[in-house]
């Protein structure tokens, strides 16, 4: 399986990075490939959290399932694909200093339908790369502004 990897370095209080990402109705603000995100289940955070989402691969849009797996509070979430695309989502969050340490893992298989030939499938892991670096770089933005609106002048 393909991994897109990135980790940010943010300046903001632990809990708060972590209860931002651990709440879905933030992931418009922060994942750019997941649309149309809704949840599927009756429990809307933590663990037994079920999401629908369409996922945006090339040009196709694929209607994937994620169930939240593994969920320790201030250190890791754990997405896993149960419909669709088969891809697991992680954020693991650690303190760095003053800062939190933030890392985005994205596995994923792509369909065979959807990338037959090999520069098919490198453009796809190209643009999901790329999605996974956007979506590092906007938490950061997100949350340093965040911090920076609530800590005392």
């Amino acid at each position: 399986m393909p991994v897109c990897k990135h980790n940010a370095e943010v300046k903001c209080n632990l809990e708060d990075a972590f209860e931002y990402v651990a709440d879905w109705t933030n992931f418009k603000n922060f994942v750019p490939m997941f649309m149309d995100l809704k949840p599927t289940s009756l429990v809307h955070y933590g663990p037994g959290t079920s999401l629908e989402t369409t996922i945006v691969l090339g040009k196709t849009e694929l209607v994937t399932n994620f169930d939240i797996v593994e969920f320790v509070k201030n250190k890791r979430i754990l997405m896993k694909a149960t419909r669709g695309i088969k891809a697991k989502a992680s954020w693991d969050f650690g303190k760095l200093g003053e800062k939190v340490l933030v890392s985005f893992t994205f596995e994923y298989e792509i369909p065979p339908a959807l990338a037959n030939r090999t520069f098919e499938r490198e453009a796809i892991e190209k643009e999901l790369q790329a999605h996974a670096n956007q979506s590092m770089d906007l938490l950061k933005w997100v949350l340093e502004t965040q911090c920076a609106a609530h800590r005392p002048q």
